[in-house]
């Protein structure tokens, strides 16, 4: 577990350095490297910092990867997801917890970043005091590997404004949705129930080898340009990725050449 919280924390340096590029990048646009950057206001600005986009945190949470018959009510989709115990990552602008969010957002960025645990949200998830709404949850829906391997050979583009396209026009975004668990879940290995944001019209990734979701349900998924279907991989460095990708493959050796 140590070796993967460490994996994971490179991974997510690297991440952040590639992210913060941009920001310096159009900084030296404005002024020469010899003259600080002014603001609006006319003063001299030595700094601008950003919050950090991904935090890593440890222990149980809710994993929607595999929910793909998501029921819609409204503008939500209640999705049932497993629980797991396990390093995850946290999408720091997602967070519903009004409060939780503004005080990881603070704490939390590319010159001050948060190591493994040290985000405020980890703690909130951890106790069990992430509120929605005046609600708290004991269980909140973060993003993992589990199951990995066998998810990622289905993925499939799914755009529902292109030409003769045949599918689900909306999908289930469950990053950081509050969670319950049922007394009856209608699948014994899937207890939570989430309750995830419904988008409309935009492309995604179809995790079930198709763009239509079962039993007459919509599937929890990711947008299609977080995802490079050429290379088969992100299209931004994801914490532990790398990991992940080698433990998946082949168990062989490498070519020396």
């Amino acid at each position: 577990m140590k070796r993967l919280v460490d994996l994971f924390t490179l991974a997510a340096a690297v991440f952040l350095a590639t992210a913060s590029f941009p920001v310096v990048n159009a900084q030296s646009l404005k002024a020469s490297p010899s003259t600080p950057p002014m603001g609006t206001d006319g003063r001299t600005r030595h700094h601008v910092d950003v919050p950090q986009e991904l935090v890593v945190c440890t222990g149980w949470h809710a994993l929607c990867s595999i929910a793909t018959d998501c029921r819609v009510k409204g503008e939500q989709a209640d999705c049932d997801c497993l629980h797991v115990d396990e390093p995850h990552i946290v999408m720091t602008n997602a967070i519903q917890d009004a409060a939780v969010k503004r005080q990881t957002l603070s704490r939390c960025t590319v010159s001050h970043r948060c190591d493994v645990d040290e985000a405020p949200v980890c703690k909130a998830i951890a106790d069990g005091k992430y509120r929605v709404h005046g609600v708290r949850y004991d269980w909140v829906s973060t993003y993992s590997y589990r199951g990995w391997c066998s998810v990622v050979p289905k993925f499939t583009p799914c755009d529902p404004m292109a030409p003769s396209y045949s599918g689900n026009t909306t999908w289930a975004i469950c990053d950081l949705a509050p969670c319950t668990e049922r007394a009856e879940p209608f699948d014994a290995n899937r207890p939570l129930t989430c309750q995830c944001r419904v988008m409309q019209n935009e492309s995604f990734v179809g995790t079930n080898g198709s763009c239509t979701g079962d039993r007459g349900g919509i599937m929890s998924s990711l947008a299609m340009s977080a995802w490079d279907f050429q290379k088969n991989t992100y299209a931004l460095p994801v914490p532990g990725y790398e990991w992940v990708q080698g433990a998946c493959a082949a168990y062989k050796s490498d070519p020396l050449n």
